[in-house]
């Protein structure tokens, strides 16, 4: 028994042995490798040894590194661009509002200096009016007009704007009034034909044209020729264009067939004049005011 554990014993000093001799010859070539100054380069050849081992991983370190702060970057001038063109958005649309109330506000101040132009050609302007609705149904066709009693405004006021009449008044309140338009179906106006004087009544058709009825086969009235309310319907001043005769065709009863096409723009109506009512004169009230 004692012999086997001799040579097991013996076996394991010179593994020993050998492997303090390896480690010793390690520190010692690490120690002349620290002296030994490296060839053609300045410190030792142990650094050069270590820089030469260490170069790969510093490499990837750096990669790596490089990597990670330029995605840190991209991210960074993503967001920030983001958020820059969030802040030119809300500055664009702001702007785009701005440019939407200057013109409205331009596009208003135009139609009142033509309405105000218009105001010294027209008898008795009342005053002036924003059209805020316009409905258009089975034959009627009405508007509600930004104006009432408190402007004195009442039923039957006529209302034009620079290029004609437009219809009148039919109801009011304090601020706001409904007017009928020339284009309804029940509306009428007292016509004369400016170039010939005849007169007839103007009717709308509901549809947005205008009839001239009453005006007998032998009428010399022509396409193109203005015709103009006559002041002789208790509503409508005389003198304001209506519209120009846009056909001519024979009729029934001895009368003609004559379609208008109205002068005012009804089609973008946003602000009229309110005239006085200018009734018909009476006849007998002529008479004797010329005794």
């Amino acid at each position: 028994m004692r012999f086997p554990s001799a040579r097991a014993e013996i076996t394991s000093r010179p593994r020993r042995g050998g492997a303090l001799l390896a480690s010793v010859l390690v520190l010692c070539v690490l120690a002349l490798s620290a002296q030994a100054p490296a060839r053609g380069h300045r410190g030792s050849v142990l650094q050069s040894w270590i820089l030469t081992v260490s170069a790969p991983v510093v490499r990837a370190v750096a990669s790596v590194s490089r990597a990670v702060s330029g995605a840190s970057s991209s991210a960074a001038e993503a967001w920030t661009s983001r958020d820059e063109n969030s802040r030119l958005r809300a500055r664009l649309a702001k702007s785009d509002e701005e440019l939407l109330r200057l013109r409205a506000e331009v596009r208003q101040l135009r139609d009142e200096r033509s309405l105000t132009a218009a105001a010294p050609f027209l008898p008795v302007v009342v005053g002036s009016a924003p059209v805020l609705l316009i409905e258009r149904r089975a034959g009627l066709q009405s508007a509600l007009v930004g104006i009432g009693t408190s402007a004195g405004v009442g039923a039957g006021s006529p209302l034009a704007v620079p290029e004609g009449l437009v219809g009148r008044v039919i109801t009011s309140g304090r601020t706001m009034s409904r007017a009928q338009l020339l284009l309804d179906a029940s509306a009428a106006v007292g016509a004369r034909i400016a170039r010939t004087g005849e007169l007839g009544i103007v009717r709308g058709d509901g549809r947005g044209a205008l009839l001239l009825n009453h005006i007998p086969t032998t009428s010399r009235v022509r396409a193109g020729d203005l015709i103009e309310s006559a002041g002789i319907d208790g509503i409508f001043p005389r003198g304001i264009p209506i519209g120009r005769v846009g056909a001519v065709s024979p009729g029934s009863n001895l009368f003609l067939d004559i379609r208008v096409v109205p002068t005012a723009p009804f089609a973008r109506l946003t602000d009229v004049l309110v005239l006085a009512a200018f009734p018909a004169r009476d006849p007998a009230e002529g008479s004797s005011a010329g005794r």
